[in-house]
């Protein structure tokens, strides 16, 4: 599984805004509703919110999964977000999280849900993404650099 394979270019946001965990995830399911990308921001915000209130999707080494199982979802979708200034996820490490990798799946098939958080946990114990990935302006270097750290993981 590769995440490239799931994340589209028009799926990369660039500098959403610093706030609190409501703020963040809210300027970024709008941001892909500007996009056309997904429907129903505010049902999908409520719903990422309540997974968020069962337990903090914010890893370590800057990154979080944001993530909600729905059913009007029939694909697995993925989204990259950046804040480049960081913002407070409730992150294990409590270091502040400056990628977001929102993740939403169909409430009848969560195993591939499963193992995207799988593979995007692999990817934040085995790299060093965030460090590069905030420097970078271009959603194809993005995915080129998903490639590489992709590999060091296997």
């Amino acid at each position: 599984m590769k995440i490239c394979n799931l994340l589209d270019e028009t799926h990369i946001i660039f500098n959403l805004k610093p706030g609190d965990k409501a703020e963040v995830l809210a300027d970024f399911t709008k941001e892909l509703k500007n996009r056309n990308l997904i429907h129903d921001d505010k049902a999908i915000l409520d719903e990422l919110l309540k997974r968020e209130s069962l337990g903090c999707t914010g890893l370590e080494k800057g990154i979080a999964v944001p993530h909600a199982l729905i059913e009007e979802v029939q694909d697995t979708f993925l989204a990259l977000g950046i804040v480049r200034e960081g913002t407070d996820f409730d992150a294990a490490d409590q270091m502040p999280t400056f990628v977001l990798f929102l993740l939403l799946g169909n409430s009848a098939r969560p195993g591939i849900q499963l193992k995207i958080l799988a593979h995007i946990c692999r990817l934040v114990k085995g790299t060093n993404f965030v460090d590069k990935v905030i420097k970078i302006e271009d959603p194809l270097e993005i995915c080129q650099l998903l490639e590489i750290e992709e590999e060091k993981i296997g």
